[in-house]
């Protein structure tokens, strides 16, 4: 039970990783982006209860991933260079959000977390952070087998100029991409509030480790594709994560060995689906020279 609950808020930021990543999307600001977010849904909850945690929650990672994507299609630069920026200044924004906050009302925030509302914290536990999830998986579901932009981004991503000559605007769809993810990550940002019971700010872009467990998560769905669905795939890709990890606390492993396996298991990762794709090249260059030289001249 604690592996499967350890894997909920991944699977979700997953999910909104998915569509830019399909796209050819790197956003590196994901982490930065649910802290702040997280921060924002924990103050609504206080004042608003459930209803306007989970408004807040959406509303301000959208109007985030608008800012980004505002920035990557305006400014024309790589969406890797965008997210850093978008990440160091989100990091800012949350440090200075919870040190203010503190000041005028600590019942709030410490200054160095800000508190979730103690009668909200059932959202981060089961069933409903279960719930969520399915929620969550059969939206992703639709929106990326039953939408015309998500089509368009994997063709995007597969190859951005054929896409272009058919009269797809690739600006435009992967903007919409940084729309979409946003919805997933506030989800993902508020049931990690309730989970924790606070949300603490970190600075000097130490919020970018966040990405990667999604990120890893995405590629193993890719990659498990032609079997299940995308859901199905990210889902089965964070738990296994979520295992391997809490093995390794299990064996009382110290964070900087922690740190080494995540950076091989990523790297492990990132590097499958080219060996997988240069497996299936030799196979099919195998097969048609088989062909060839089992006829006659």
């Amino acid at each position: 039970m604690a592996i499967l609950v350890l894997t909920v808020v991944p699977t979700i930021a997953a999910y909104g990783l998915s569509f830019g990543f399909a796209s050819g999307i790197m956003d590196f600001s994901v982490g930065s982006l649910m802290i702040l977010t997280g921060m924002c849904s924990a103050i609504a909850g206080h004042y608003f209860g459930i209803a306007g945690m989970l408004i807040a929650a959406i509303v301000v990672a959208v109007f985030l991933d608008f800012v980004v994507g505002g920035l990557f299609a305006l400014l024309k630069i790589p969406s890797l260079v965008i997210s850093l920026g978008a990440l160091m200044v989100f990091e800012i924004i949350g440090k200075t959000l919870s040190v203010k906050l503190g000041e005028v009302a600590p019942a709030i925030s410490t200054g160095l977390y800000i508190k979730t509302p103690a009668k909200l914290t059932f959202l981060g536990a089961p069933p409903w952070n279960f719930i969520v999830l399915i929620l969550a998986a059969v939206l992703h579901y639709l929106l990326y087998y039953r939408t015309k932009f998500s089509t368009q981004a994997r063709m995007v991503g597969s190859d951005e100029l054929i896409a272009k000559n058919i009269g797809i605007k690739p600006l435009k769809v992967k903007f919409t991409t940084f729309l979409v993810g946003g919805a997933f990550l506030g989800m993902a940002a508020m049931l990690s509030a309730c989970y924790s019971s606070a949300v603490g700010y970190k600075v000097e872009m130490a919020s970018i480790s966040m990405v990667f467990k999604p990120m890893m998560a995405v590629i193993i769905g890719m990659s498990l594709e032609k079997f299940v669905k995308m859901p199905v795939g990210i889902f089965i890709g964070s738990l296994c994560i979520s295992i391997i990890f809490t093995g390794i606390i299990a064996l009382g492993w110290p964070d900087s060995l922690q740190n080494v396996i995540l950076g091989i298991f990523m790297l492990v990762v990132l590097a499958f689906p080219t060996i997988q794709k240069k497996i299936a090249d030799t196979k099919r260059r195998n097969s048609v020279k088989h062909s060839f030289e089992s006829k006659a001249a």
